[in-house]
């Protein structure tokens, strides 16, 4: 897949220009698209049951500081914890990702953008001390769930000691 140009030749997806697109052959389709959640989707809500499950509080759909229109799926704010759950088609899964035949110009452009987004997000989550974990739809709950508990220990044994080293 080529990256795509932004208006200054440069390859930033996240400010390339929008390619054309065909409108959808059947208004159905366009209707299917639009309402596609955002947020509370199955693999979201699985992996947020198996979190409560073990005990794992958390915050949804947290704002990114800095960042006012994006969002963090599940958030541990007092342990620097961020889990985004990545859908296989919109953020580009290597393993089950697909391309539509029709507008796939605009679909490649589409999904190099909202990886670009993601890598901008987690670059500014980590400059603020984030450790960022993407979970895919296709991956296991429970599994997802164990990774997000070691992340979440880790962050407060980190906290630990800091707090430690700074009583000293």
């Amino acid at each position: 897949m080529q990256p795509a140009l932004s208006d200054d030749g440069s390859s930033d997806p996240l400010h390339a220009p929008e390619p054309a697109r065909d409108k959808p052959a059947d208004p159905k389709v366009s209707a299917r698209y639009s309402n596609l959640s955002r947020r509370d989707t199955s693999p979201e809500m699985e992996l947020r049951r198996a979190l409560w499950r073990i005990g794992l509080r958390y915050r949804v759909q947290y704002k990114v500081p800095g960042l006012p229109r994006r969002k963090v799926d599940i958030a541990f704010p007092g342990k620097k914890v961020a889990v985004q759950v990545d859908g296989c088609f919109w953020h580009g899964c290597p393993d089950h990702g697909t391309m539509p035949g029709r507008n796939s110009e605009w679909w490649r452009w589409k999904i190099a953008r909202n990886q670009a987004r993601d890598r901008d997000t987690d670059e500014k989550l980590n400059a603020l001390g984030w450790t960022v974990i993407h979970i895919w739809e296709h991956e296991d709950s429970v599994d997802a769930a164990g990774l997000v508990a070691h992340a979440v220990t880790a962050a407060t044994k980190d906290h630990q000691r800091s707090t430690e080293a700074r009583a000293e």
